[in-house]
């Protein structure tokens, strides 16, 4: 499967008076290999990374990035002529054709050199200060065609102290078609009744940040949290900053149907969506 890269957001402190800045690292080296093909031929391929942002409705290229074979290219959104929190994201090709301005996003060039079941990824950074935090991440091309899905995760990630940490919630989507931009409605719920604690508002194509300190703060409840939206689909990571050492840590989740396996997999996840959506 194909893969986009976001380039996530820079986000501001309040507190610290300092900004969290997002960036990607892409290594030019297939890393979903598999094992038996790691001597059998030299990797020789050029990649190219094309910028692209949301303007007028459209997809918008803002820059070029060439990365050498086996080489680690760093794309640092602070480098860029892009706000803070507009969606930013990396389309890699194996040549350097790019369209300037289209409505539906360029499908990405698959990497894969074999049948590898991995997923092609790009390390997705968040650095504050001297602190430094990644995941090995992506966007699958696939959940860029999905006008109508659902949203089912939890919040069990977050540090649980809250007094000695902030918990930042950033929801990502991405949708081809560049004039998609509707807000959707998220919801925290309690899983045990389903009773809605509060809800947000989220959006098409962007990247939604929300400092669930707040609402830890505000219900006085520490336990896990359900969140949910049967509109569309977003990449939720979790974001955490210590308030004293100010060190970085960020996680995030998989979809529920990523924890079953078997030829009974589908019914598993109907009960999950028939329990919570």
């Amino acid at each position: 499967m194909s893969s986009y890269f976001p380039i996530p957001p820079n986000i501001w402190i309040e507190e610290f008076s300092a900004t969290i800045f997002g960036s990607i690292t892409f290594l030019n080296i297939p890393n979903n290999r598999l094992k038996g093909g790691f001597l059998k031929k030299q990797y020789k391929d050029k990649v190219f990374l094309g910028i692209y942002k949301i303007k007028n409705n459209f997809w918008s290229l803002i820059k070029t990035f060439e990365c050498l074979p086996s080489e680690f290219l760093e794309i640092k959104r602070k480098d860029l002529n892009v706000t803070d929190s507009e969606i930013l994201v990396a389309v890699p090709k194996k040549n350097n054709e790019f369209i300037d301005q289209i409505r539906n996003l360029p499908e990405p060039c698959s990497l894969r050199i074999d049948k590898s079941p991995i997923a092609e990824r790009a390390s997705i950074n968040f650095s504050f200060l001297k602190s430094l935090t990644s995941y090995q991440g992506e966007y699958p091309e696939k959940m860029t065609t999905l006008k109508e899905s659902s949203f089912l995760s939890f919040d069990i990630l977050k540090n649980p102290s809250k007094t000695k940490v902030f918990n930042y919630l950033i929801l990502i989507n991405i949708f081809k078609d560049a004039s998609i931009q509707d807000t959707i409605k998220v919801d925290f719920f309690n899983p045990s009744n389903t009773k809605i604690i509060q809800s947000f508002i989220a959006k098409r194509n962007s990247f939604t940040v929300k400092n669930i300190s707040l609402l830890e703060d505000e219900f006085k409840n520490s336990e896990t949290l359900f969140l949910r939206s049967n509109k569309c689909g977003f990449i939720p990571i979790m974001l955490s900053i210590s308030k004293e050492s100010q060190q970085l840590s960020v996680e995030h989740t998989h979809p529920p149907g990523e924890f079953f396996f078997g030829g009974r997999k589908y019914e598993a996840i109907n009960l999950l969506k028939k329990q919570w959506l």
